[in-house]
């Protein structure tokens, strides 16, 4: 028996709500000693987190899941896309600069962006409309700077674009581009079949075997049907808009200014010298996304990379999406560093 890696495994299994102190002994069936040891030393390598909720009383919750900011630490949440290259060197660079900086690769966009609005993940790539929703709706993020514009399109089996089943992902750009696209073709959205798909991998394995015959993706996704199938970019039908920005949760700029400010100067710094160390980042997105590293030099250049956001880019594109701001909202969900 292992008590940290069962630990471990408790602490994951709760997720944001934690456990008290007090009850992992009695759940594990190990001593109490044995349990204060381990915590402690878990705490010490910045494992857990441990907030005091009574006079003798622990919560205790894996770092990576706790619901509220820590000091010192840095939690990034990405997709599982091609378009963070100078997200992952950022990362890199303050990790062997000793900042305290950890990253997750979500599936969905909706779930890395209610991690970011309910405060177990403090800055995260994620589509423009999905963060809007989130800061709409929770007002506890801010969206403050952009990251990868196009990079995305539709692939379709044939073009009898009213009679063909569609997937993509929920409350997304590409359910918003895709809708667009239908309306160019004088096609009312609710009149076609849509499928969501909570994964890439899910979506592309249903294209593959019919169960879908076109689909809204990005990046390198995409490029695995190029030259096999009828590819629509998105960005040569719509002109340049912004897919994936950078929001941060508001709570983590007020415990973390400091740290904050590093890691969006070291943000610019790799965005602005990216070409310079494209081969870097090409080997680490292929290890970091678990991504063949042909497919993702070939992917590479399908985005534009930019950390350089303005209000009306982001209007124009919500409006496009059928949102509007006013500007009260607009003022409090954008914080634009650069423009």
């Amino acid at each position: 028996m292992n008590a940290k890696h069962d630990i471990l495994n408790l602490l994951k299994s709760r997720g944001s709500e934690g456990i008290l102190q007090g009850e992992i002994s009695s759940i594990l069936r190990y001593s109490r000693s044995t349990i204060s040891e381990t915590l402690t030393k878990m705490l010490k390598d910045g494992e857990i987190f441990r907030k005091k909720v009574g006079r003798k009383a622990y919560r205790v919750w894996l770092s990576d899941y706790t619901p509220f900011p820590i000091k010192n630490l840095i939690r990034v949440a990405i997709l599982r896309a091609v378009e963070y290259p100078h997200v992952l060197l950022t990362v890199k660079d303050l990790g062997e600069k000793g900042v305290n900086v950890r990253l997750r690769v979500f599936d969905n966009a909706l779930e890395a962006t209610k991690a970011l609005a309910t405060g177990y993940v403090d800055i995260a790539y994620t589509p423009l409309v999905t963060q809007t929703f989130y800061a709409l709706l929770l007002r506890s993020i801010e969206i403050v700077a952009g990251c990868g514009f196009g990079g995305s399109g539709l692939v379709v089996k044939n073009e009898k674009f009213d009679r063909l089943t569609y997937g993509c992902s929920e409350l997304s750009t590409m359910e918003m581009n895709l809708k667009i696209f239908l309306e160019s073709q004088n096609i009312d959205p609710s009149s076609v079949e849509l499928r969501y798909f909570k994964t890439p991998d899910r979506m592309v394995e249903s294209f593959t075997s019919g169960e879908i015959s076109a689909l809204s993706i990005w990046e390198p996704y995409l490029g695995f049907f190029r030259g096999k199938f009828r590819v629509y970019d998105f960005e040569e039908l719509f002109g340049r808009f912004p897919c994936c920005t950078m929001a941060v949760n508001k709570k983590f700029v007020k415990v973390n200014e400091k740290i904050f400010q590093v890691f969006l100067k070291t943000y610019r710094e790799n965005t602005d010298k990216l070409q310079k160390r494209r081969e870097e980042a090409v080997k680490l997105m292929a290890e970091t996304l678990k991504l063949p590293e042909t497919l993702v030099n070939m992917s590479f250049g399908k985005f534009d990379y930019s950390y350089r956001l303005t209000k009306d880019e982001c209007l124009k594109t919500l409006k496009r999406f059928g949102i509007i701001l006013t500007k009260p909202v607009l003022n409090d969900v954008l914080k634009l560093r650069w423009t």
